[in-house]
């Protein structure tokens, strides 16, 4: 964010709040937030994640007998599992929901995505089938062409924009909210002086702005704290009636704007939410009850964009940024998988439990996850009871206004036609075929968020593939 902006939306939310008289805003009391606008979560999972582990064929067709001789390595890592899993039908009764899509099509969900089944039993969840972002193998330039949204990414340049980033400029009056450690180039704006002029980083969002020192006002933490304001507060009235250009007046500036406008967050969460609620809290802290995460780092996150929500019309949020890495399955598949799924699909996870929790704010009905990844892996196991780097794969999307259901082909026959030894599956580097571009879905979720925008964020996305007979403009109620 601009400093003029920041220092503009600063006064304005403070005007707004009445904090100046102790006053708070109804909605904050009655603890119901007015026209929350429509915003994306985008959440990118780091390293490649096999979607053919998550949605698999029904028992019973050529295409499962297929799919089982070719990926059944991929179950049975251990001694217990080769006792247990005989034939695919075990591993889908033990491992698998049953499904149906809207077209009378059974398939299988895993078990450890209990949330997602849900949601897709709710017409909540598209999946998109056969999609294409990157067309190589290599993590880094692959992850970049994802989060860039453009398929000619320079390999090595990530000084630039990503889609997320020219989204929220496309919009205008909103910025990108980033709950990851690092912000990524999904949210980069067009600004090349500052990639950054319109994100919101809220890594951490119960420690979020500067410390006034009044947590803990005996630790020398605190002191320290205090010292600063007060040393710099003292600097701003020294300094005052040095020319415009002196140095020292944008450092100076830029920390009494951080100050307030974390002073105004934190004070819209001490009277809407004091605490975080103890389930969002228990997902990254242990001793709460139930044990946190696998993955803590995605609990916090979690716990972040709750918060973010809160103070959504301060961070003028209409984009949110999350990941989860670990999916560079080359190896025990099975195990690292299901860790994974567990937590950000699985019911008592990490978004069932957000949620839950955003369900009282009535954010859920304008909220949609946009899941995304580096590629896809390759249809056969590698003998490591793992698969290697792909490309095709999967696109899902979660959320009420989402018109669920299955978009091209899931299993598709091309797979599995042709002679013994030289089908798809037979060979060896494989990878689910490539029908429709990223490019394409990305623009409908663009559209949805803000209408118009999609061609000013994807402008050539109109000429990129889209699998025959998949109409995409009915991803969202018209």
């Amino acid at each position: 964010m601009k400093r003029r902006d920041f220092l503009k939306n600063t006064i304005g939310a403070s005007a707004m709040l009445g904090l100046g008289a102790g006053m708070s805003p109804r909605w904050l009391n009655a603890q119901t937030a007015p026209g929350f606008q429509r915003t994306l979560v985008n959440c990118m999972l780091l390293g490649g994640a096999d979607l053919r582990y998550l949605f698999v064929p029904e028992p019973g067709t050529a295409y499962a007998d297929k799919f089982w001789e070719a990926r059944s390595d991929i179950y049975l890592s251990t001694a217990q599992n080769q006792a247990k899993y005989g034939t695919y039908a075990d591993v889908w009764a033990d491992l698998y929901q049953p499904t149906v899509d809207a077209n009378g099509t059974t398939f299988g969900i895993h078990k450890a995505a209990g949330w997602l089944k849900q949601q897709f039993d709710l017409g909540n969840v598209a999946i998109i089938s056969n999609v294409l972002g990157s067309d190589n193998r290599r993590h880094d330039q692959s992850q970049l062409i994802v989060n860039a949204g453009d398929v000619n990414a320079s390999q090595y340049v990530y000084d630039r924009d990503g889609w997320g980033g020219r989204l929220t400029h496309a919009i205008n009056n909103a910025n990108a909210v980033s709950v990851t450690r690092d912000i990524s180039v999904f949210c980069n704006g067009t600004d090349p002086q500052n990639r950054n002029a319109k994100v919101v980083h809220a890594k951490d969002t119960r420690n979020f702005g500067l410390s006034n020192g009044n947590d803990n006002p005996t630790s020398s933490r605190s002191a320290l704290a205090r010292a600063l304001k007060g040393y710099y507060a003292a600097k701003r009235l020294q300094v005052a009636g040095k020319p415009q250009n002196w140095p020292y007046h944008k450092f100076l500036q830029h920390e009494e704007s951080l100050r307030r406008f974390g002073d105004i967050f934190n004070a819209r969460l001490a009277d809407v939410s004091p605490l975080q609620p103890d389930a969002l809290r228990a997902l990254y802290t242990a001793g709460l009850g139930t044990p946190p995460l696998n993955s803590t780092k995605f609990g916090l996150q979690c716990a972040s964009l709750y918060d973010s929500f809160l103070g959504a019309d301060l961070f003028q949020m209409r984009v949110a940024s999350m990941e989860y890495s670990g999916w560079d399955t080359h190896n025990q598949e099975q195990t690292r998988f299901e860790t994974n799924v567990s937590d950000i699909f699985g019911a008592g996870g990490g978004l069932d439990t957000l949620s839950q929790e955003l369900a009282p704010l009535g954010t859920n009905d304008n909220t949609v996850y946009l899941f995304t990844t580096d590629f896809g892996r390759q249809l056969r196991a590698n003998g490591d009871y793992g698969t290697d780097h792909g490309r095709g794969n999967y696109m899902i999307l979660v959320g009420p206004g989402v018109n669920g259901g299955v978009y091209g082909e899931m299993f598709p026959a091309s797979e599995i036609t042709g002679p013994a030894g030289q089908t798809r599956f037979d060979q060896r580097g494989a990878d689910i075929e490539g029908r429709t571009s990223f490019e394409q879905v990305l623009t409908r979720v663009c559209d949805w968020v803000e209408p118009g925008t999609g061609a000013q964020v994807l402008p050539d996305a109109n000429l990129s593939m889209i699998e025959a007979g998949v109409d995409l403009d009915t991803l969202f109620p018209v």
